[in-house]
């Protein structure tokens, strides 16, 4: 199924294959996150969605993204407000980090090797969560895992 994608304007740079929207993890047409105001998956959420299919881009900053979705925590910031997640990915050496620190930098939670990871709670960003990196190889990042 392919989902309507859109784009947030924002001063973060972004690679070319990112994309934004309010859809679920199960409407991702590729790799994508879903990130949630609240724990269990609850409150307002926003889809980040990776196009390229080699991977290798991401969100350098999440400052100028924000909660997307009806619910609470709509219109907020998704840099350090993100409480749990949801993601797509397409093969077992995919993933995609979501990093304590803009740059991709810092402790990481990491979801890969089931085609749908999910946190019910994040453990090293929750609620400090900056910067999100999609990859197609594997890599050992010292995260927490999730998959």
């Amino acid at each position: 199924m392919s989902a309507v994608v859109g784009t947030l304007a924002t001063a973060s740079p972004a690679s070319a294959g990112i994309s934004t929207g309010s859809y679920n993890v199960g409407d991702c047409d590729a790799q994508c996150v879903v990130l949630y105001y609240n724990t269990g998956y609850g409150g307002s959420h926003t889809t980040i969605h990776s196009t390229t299919p080699n991977g290798g881009e991401g969100v350098y900053d999440l400052s100028g993204y924000t909660f997307q979705s009806s619910g609470a925590g709509q219109g907020q910031s998704l840099k350090n407000n993100a409480a749990s997640a949801k993601a797509r990915i397409w093969g077992i050496d995919s993933s995609v980090t979501v990093y304590f620190n803009s740059g991709y930098a810092g402790p990481c939670d990491k979801f890969h090797k089931t085609e749908y990871p999910v946190a019910w709670q994040l453990s090293n960003t929750y609620n400090e969560n900056a910067s999100v990196y999609f990859r197609n190889s594997p890599v050992n990042q010292g995260c927490v895992n999730f998959g």
